[in-house]
């Protein structure tokens, strides 16, 4: 695999090479970061989100987009799913510090 870029993630600063066929999920697990997730990369909980402070991922997907319009006041501008997006070149991530509900016992 060639990267695209660099992850930069938030808080902390930690760098890594940017993949993108790896998810967000996947690279911050990669980089030993703490990222909530609790439906394996479903989709379907919401808890993995990230917010994109500067960069490119890709397009949201079908899934993705489903749990944002079912739950319009549970995500805040500039998130996704960490499970579902994936970078396109250089992009600063933040992880949210705060606990994440599950979405599923909304």
């Amino acid at each position: 695999m060639k990267p695209v870029g660099v992850l930069t993630w938030l808080p902390g600063g930690i760098q890594q090479p940017a993949y993108e066929q790896q998810t967000l999920l996947v690279h911050s697990m990669t980089a030993d970061l703490e990222h909530a997730q609790a439906c394996g990369g479903h989709a379907e909980c919401g808890t993995c989100r990230v917010r994109l402070v500067s960069g490119t991922l890709t397009p949201m997907g079908h899934e993705e987009a489903e749990l944002m319009r079912d739950h319009p006041g549970a995500f805040r501008s500039g998130e996704r799913l960490g499970c579902q997006a994936r970078p396109l070149g250089d992009a600063v991530i933040e992880v949210p510090s705060d606990e994440v509900p599950d979405l599923r016992d909304a």
